[in-house]
């Protein structure tokens, strides 16, 4: 009995390690950037305290599909940020994003205002 159980956590343990890492979702040159600050990010639609300009924030579109909490990076000519879905954007569709100024920032210059045709991806 005891060998069976021992044998059994071994073979959990074995099927753990093999396991696949779960697939990225890429999206090659799908999204379209701007970014919002201030008091437009007083009330996130997760909840919490607001988030801060600086802080590594997304807003989606309410048609996509991540939720609170997901994770996503987004790559425009070598520069990445990665980003926490913490609010919904009610003018953005399809896959447009609103960044906070500093996630924004960390792919191109604020004044340049919207990025189109960027690489993203989920984790």
């Amino acid at each position: 009995m005891r060998s069976a159980f021992i044998a059994s956590i071994f073979a959990l343990a074995a099927s753990t390690v093999l396991a696949a890492p779960a697939k990225r979702e890429f999206h090659n040159r799908a999204a379209k950037l701007s970014w919002y600050a201030g008091y437009m990010m007083d009330e996130p639609y997760c909840g919490g305290a607001p988030p801060s300009d600086d802080d590594m924030v997304v807003a989606t579109s309410f048609d996509m599909p991540y939720k609170c909490g997901d994770k996503l990076t987004f790559e425009y000519y070598g520069n990445h940020a990665t980003v926490t879905v913490r609010d919904r954007c009610e003018t953005c569709h399809g896959e447009w994003f609103d960044l906070s100024k500093g996630a924004f920032a960390a792919l191109t210059d604020l004044e340049v205002g919207v990025l189109e045709n960027v690489d993203y991806w989920s984790h």
